[in-house]
């Protein structure tokens, strides 16, 4: 599991002092491990803490060696070591450890039952590092109210943290409904009370507003806030209005203009200029869009004008693309799912799309955190599955899973009969009972069985091929073994009964399609009053409540915002990836499936409020 980036925050939280007694100090070595541990040179202070609790058998010295083996990146050893430990259970930095032990095994369950026992007794020399976790914890939950607070109480107590960029991620996910409650709190601190007011008037994007709070708070450092916004007037999109795409630019249109005017009012114009079904029209919309003054440019969307802008020697505004820069060979599809592989970014364009590669990404780390850990493949004899395939295999055996057997079957094929016995090992099976029949002279009743080594299967496949290879895997004695697939395989005007043969499939998808009705306190407009395409809707949505925040998200890579189209993240190329959701086919029906740490309690871990 990839480790959350709060918990950087933590390696550098350490107690400054320790709570050694007096009458220890004399104990050789320990003036050096505890010179080691203040300096965070963590891996010198284990092993010499580890060898004073081995002389000396203080539990107060194990407790150390634990944290400084857990600081520098070893927790399996840390708790190994922790196993040993027979002292208070109450010890605050023994509470600290067992959290952050249950953070690093994403078990947030845990996490929240140990900081809880401890949370007023926490004492002020481990306070510092209980808000870090608590923070953590929150966010995790999505309670960013809560992140936010615990992270500003802590930048006042280390001011040698810079926490500003986690704090307005934070911030900017907080719904203003929850800001306006907050702002009422009298509990909150001067230095709370400025970040949440710079939120609520950033949100309204009234420039006197916002300009009456930097006069009202002149040296507050949440002026950072104002910094990630860009302010731009006047905004082209460029979109296949017309053609064969046109229905998924109004989708995307009317997310945009739901997503301009979530705040009610909005000083930026969208201009939108119809680039023609394959791009025909995208030179005049775009020269068109220039001299009519846009100072930013969303799309185009489709691979022919993306292939068109991508020829230009230079933009002369900023640009978010809408799919991404294809460097092979072009064809004729929007192949918004487009895993070919991309250029460096020459001229500097932002990129988003409703990219497979993140959901192939997404498998990986889901079947990672299931505990399936020896997979079979399914995909199509493509080289755009070949290479998505490639990416999964890497992406999974980077948290230890393993791709055990694949099978790629003819583009556009019926019949996975073929490629489905021989990676089931089918094949190999019947040749195993013929062997023993002609060692042993008899016919032998026996059947045919699969590998017993398959955890899971992914399948790579869009809906119609998948509603085919579901049932041939079940006539082939593999209906025990849970099937993953990417949202090809979600088609919204198929029926509860096209969807029948597809009974316990997951699959990665925004939660707002999957159950936009669980998001109905966050979302600033009635969910069930869209009825264009959800996916389609939640992209122009976000690309609108990005855009302005790009440059700032490019710097801060890595730091997540949740968008309706997913958990949004950019890199240092300026490409945007998104963490989805999971949803799974019931009785024709798909379902929000919880996520993992929360889907996994153990029933003998302490219970919780966590969620």
């Amino acid at each position: 599991m990839r480790i959350l980036l709060i918990l950087a925050i933590l390696l550098v939280s350490a107690c400054g002092n320790q709570p050694i007694r007096p009458d220890k100090q004399d104990y050789q070595g320990l003036a050096q491990a505890q010179s080691n541990y203040r300096a965070h040179n963590y891996q010198m202070a284990a092993s010499q803490y580890e060898s004073l609790y081995n002389e000396y058998g203080d539990n107060e010295f194990i407790l150390f060696a634990v944290d400084s083996y857990l600081q520098s990146g070893y927790p399996q050893k840390a708790q190994d070591l922790l196993n040993h430990y027979d002292g208070d259970v109450s010890h605050p930095l023994l509470v600290l450890i067992k959290a952050q032990l249950a953070l690093n095994k994403g078990d947030y369950q845990v996490a929240t039952y140990n900081l809880s026992i401890a949370k007023d007794e926490m004492s002020d020399e481990y306070y510092p590092r209980y808000l870090s976790l608590s923070a953590n914890i929150a966010a995790h939950k999505a309670d960013f109210l809560v992140a936010t607070l615990d992270l500003v109480e802590l930048s006042e107590l280390r001011a040698d943290l810079d926490l500003n960029n986690q704090i307005i991620a934070y911030l900017v996910q907080i719904p203003e409904n929850q800001l306006r409650q907050a702002l009422f709190d009298l509990d909150i601190s001067t230095l709370q009370k400025g970040w949440l007011e710079a939120a609520y008037v950033a949100s309204s994007r009234q420039p006197e507003a916002i300009n009456q709070w930097k006069m009202n708070w002149p040296n507050h450092p949440a002026h950072a806030l104002f910094l990630q916004n860009g302010h731009y007037d006047n905004v082209a999109v460029l979109l296949p209005l017309s053609g064969k795409y046109r229905n998924i630019a109004a989708s995307i249109q009317q997310g945009m203009i739901a997503s301009l005017y979530r705040d009610g009012s909005s000083d930026e114009v969208l201009h939108f200029f119809d680039t023609g079904s394959n791009g025909e029209s995208f030179s005049a919309a775009w020269y068109e869009a220039i001299e009519s003054g846009a100072q930013f440019v969303i799309g185009p969307l489709d691979k022919q004008s993306i292939n068109s802008i991508n020829q230009l020697n230079s933009a002369t505004v900023p640009v978010l693309l809408l799919n991404k820069l294809p460097q092979a060979e072009q064809s004729d599809s929007i192949n918004l799912n487009s895993n070919q592989s991309f250029n460096s970014n020459p001229n500097g364009f932002y990129q988003f799309a409703l990219s497979q590669e993140d959901e192939v990404r997404n498998v990986a780390d889901r079947l990672n955190a299931e505990h399936k850990k020896r997979v079979m493949l399914l995909a199509p004899d493509t080289p755009q599955a070949r290479k998505l395939a490639s990416q999964f295999e890497k992406d999974f055996a980077f948290n230890g899973g393993d791709l055990v057997t694949y099978g790629f079957y003819p583009k556009g094929s019926h019949d996975f009969s073929n490629e489905i016995k021989k990676s089931l090992g089918l094949y190999e099976s019947r040749a195993r009972i013929k062997h023993l029949q002609s060692l042993l002279a008899t016919k032998l009743e026996s059947e045919p069985q699969i590998r017993p080594d398959i955890d899971a299967i992914f399948v790579l496949a869009k809906a119609k091929q998948t509603r085919l290879i579901k049932p041939q895997l079940k006539f082939y004695k593999a209906e025990r073994v849970p099937v993953y697939t990417t949202s090809q395989v979600y088609s919204p005007r198929a029926s509860e009964a096209d969807n029948k043969d597809l009974q316990g499939i997951r699959f990665p998808l925004s939660q707002f399609v999957i159950a936009p009705q669980t998001l109905a306190d966050v979302l600033p407009f009635d969910a069930s009053q869209v009825t264009s395409n959800k996916k389609f809707f939640a992209f122009g949505f976000d690309a609108i409540a990005l855009f302005s925040r790009l440059e700032w998200m490019q710097k801060i890579q890595n730091q997540k915002i949740q968008g309706l189209s997913g958990q949004i993240s950019m890199d240092l190329n300026g490409v945007v990836h998104r963490e989805l959701a999971w949803a799974e086919f019931k009785n024709g029906k798909i379902v929000l499936l919880p996520k993992v740490s929360d889907a996994e309690k153990d029933d003998s871990q302490p219970e919780s409020n966590a969620l």
